[in-house]
């Protein structure tokens, strides 16, 4: 029997997981960060050699028994990047049966399968990716936190906390969102520069104040409804933008929506649906098919029977 593996390396976690030749998972692992840019290529590989560690002893399976492993990792876009990625894994995988792309990519596949639709990623950060009949394909978004990543989680609580010390200041209205801040954060605004700029907080740790803008707005709080709003809407442009290059808009298109800021289901969803359906309405807005790393896993299969000189090994 065959047996492949997919890495999905982000900013937050790495996952692994091996299946057989049918796409069947065996055993999965999960580790630290391995987005290199944002935690340093040694600390990346070491967490992507853990994660893929756990999964092959999950699933009893031994390293040399591995046909081809995919992975994709953030921040591995661009060619110099990828090549970082790679020399760092050579040595954990010396026969040189893998491939480094990035994790846009085996969300794609994941979500959708091969065939032409969208997937808009929305957790720590954000981006959109999509591919039409003819595999051509499209991207939009995934700048980072400093220069882009709208409607992610980091930028909906980057919104929100900069909306309570507005309205601590007196610069802006009263919003649920403070009161939210002292119950389940133990934080007052004052507090808030001491956690936002310490050397140890990341754009993750920040990302997960974000509840408390989905919370305050589920409640009717009017500064964090219309963050969300704006993040749908953010959203809705990348998809949008991609849709407008593959010429998918006027066409019945699947977007798959994954990432850990869709956790707030319809609070987020509902106003990223409405622009996108007035611009597309023969788009649909579905949940994805299957995780980025079972795409990544599936993407392995693919690759060891078809694979692609510019990307195996790089």
């Amino acid at each position: 029997m065959a047996y492949y593996l997919g890495v999905d390396g982000g900013a937050s976690k790495t996952a692994a997981l091996v299946t057989d030749d049918t796409g069947r998972a065996l055993g999965d692992g999960l580790a630290g960060p391995s987005n290199h840019l944002r935690v340093g290529i040694e600390t990346a590989a070491r967490n992507i050699e853990r994660a893929v560690n756990k999964a092959l002893v999950a699933a009893d399976v031994a390293s040399r028994e591995i046909a081809w492993t995919y992975c994709g990792i953030a921040g591995a876009d661009h060619p110099a990047h990828r090549q970082e990625v790679v020399d760092s894994l050579s040595v954990f995988f010396p026969r040189g049966n893998f491939t480094v792309d990035n994790d846009a990519r085996i969300a794609l596949s994941g979500a959708i399968g091969f065939g032409a639709g969208v997937v808009v990623i929305a957790g720590t950060g954000s981006v959109c990716v999509g591919r039409n009949d003819a595999g051509d394909e499209a991207r939009a978004g995934g700048w980072g936190p400093l220069v882009g990543d709208e409607g992610s989680g980091f930028a909906i609580a980057r919104a929100g906390l900069a909306a309570i010390l507005r309205s601590y200041d007196g610069r802006g209205p009263a919003t649920l969102m403070t009161e939210l801040l002292k119950r389940d954060y133990d934080m007052t605004p004052p507090d808030l520069p001491r956690f936002v700029y310490a050397t140890t907080t990341h754009t993750d740790d920040i990302a997960r104040v974000g509840k408390l803008v989905i919370d305050a707005a589920e409640s009717g709080d009017a500064p964090a409804h219309e963050i969300i709003e704006r993040a749908g809407g953010e959203l809705a442009s990348a998809i949008l933008a991609v849709a407008n290059r593959l010429g998918l808009t006027p066409a019945d298109f699947p977007v798959a929506y994954v990432g850990g800021a869709f956790n707030a289901g319809e609070t987020l969803l509902a106003p990223m649906r409405r622009a996108v359906l007035a611009a597309a309405p023969r788009a649909r807005i579905v949940p994805p098919a299957h995780t980025p790393v079972e795409g990544a896993a599936r993407m392995a299969i693919r690759a060891a029977t078809h694979p692609r000189p510019t990307r195996a090994g790089a």
